[in-house]
């Protein structure tokens, strides 16, 4: 057998992935949680989270996921197949995306993202409660000294609830900026049809809006997309907001995140 050979991207010594995959249950304030740790090195699978009203959530291991209440025809994300929804963990769903700064060196981070594999030596760990209804993805890094979680759930009232939370595992202070959130929210009214066989002629008539005394994000149709020679106004909107910091800056696209990953100030969209 050959010896292996050390590998570099870059400069940067390229980390090995040898993790062992363990279960195990666990407490999280007071509730218990089945925990898969280093869950990355296993193959991709799917799951779901239950609810006690009309929400549905489908969700793969690499954080892709579609989402809604009563039926797949009210989708917060693209309603599509196991396979697709696995392979959009980069473009739907959850998205953070930090800039670390220790002493004079800036370090982009980027959890739970496979653009940057073997740049860090991270753990990767998924928790989801006896209950069913709620999930949380966690990523510790090990060489930035910081770890950083994510949960889904679901609230009657409210929808769907995400919670992030990013923490420092070290004696040292570090400042961090980070851009956090979702992506490809759907408008309201798009049938799953339509949305799988026309999501370009979806995408023309998607008009993004911020309201900005109260910060929510309005994400809706400029009209009824419908063959008829006739007016067909689109009434009703899917509706996303955050509660964080007061000045944040709000972003309703994910043109910015390229210029942000280079250190640029996102400019806010409404």
């Amino acid at each position: 057998m050959k010896e292996e050979k050390i590998i570099f991207l870059g400069d940067q010594l390229m980390q090995g992935h040898d993790v062992v995959v363990k279960g195990e249950e666990v407490k999280i304030d007071a509730e218990s949680y089945y925990k898969i740790s280093n869950y990355d090195a296993m193959r991709p699978f799917f799951m779901s989270i239950v609810s006690n009203s009309n929400h549905w959530m489908f969700l793969s291991s690499t954080g892709g996921l579609s989402a809604g209440r009563k039926n797949s025809e009210f989708a917060l994300f693209p309603y599509y197949t196991d396979d697709k929804i696995t392979e959009s963990a980069e473009f739907t769903g959850s998205k953070t995306i930090c800039l670390v700064e220790r002493g004079d060196k800036v370090s982009l981070w980027e959890p739970f993202s496979s653009k940057y594999d073997g740049v860090y030596k991270v753990s990767r760990n998924l928790y989801k409660n006896a209950y069913g209804n709620k999930i949380r993805f966690e990523e510790i890094n090990h060489d930035l000294g910081l770890s950083f979680t994510y949960d889904w759930n679901s609230s009657d009232k409210y929808g769907y609830v995400r919670k992030s939370e990013l923490t420092n595992l070290g004696a040292d202070a570090v400042r961090a900026r980070f851009a956090d959130g979702l992506q490809n929210l759907m408008p309201y009214g798009v049938e799953t049809a339509l949305q799988q066989a026309s999501s370009n002629l979806v995408d023309a008539y998607k008009k993004c809006e911020l309201e900005k005394e109260s910060g929510l994000g309005l994400f809706s149709l400029s009209a009824v997309i419908v063959d008829k020679a006739e007016p067909s106004e689109a009434l009703r909107v899917n509706v996303a907001w955050s509660l964080d910091r007061p000045n944040s800056t709000k972003l309703l696209c994910s043109k910015q995140l390229d210029a942000f990953r280079k250190g640029a100030v996102p400019t806010q969209e409404v």
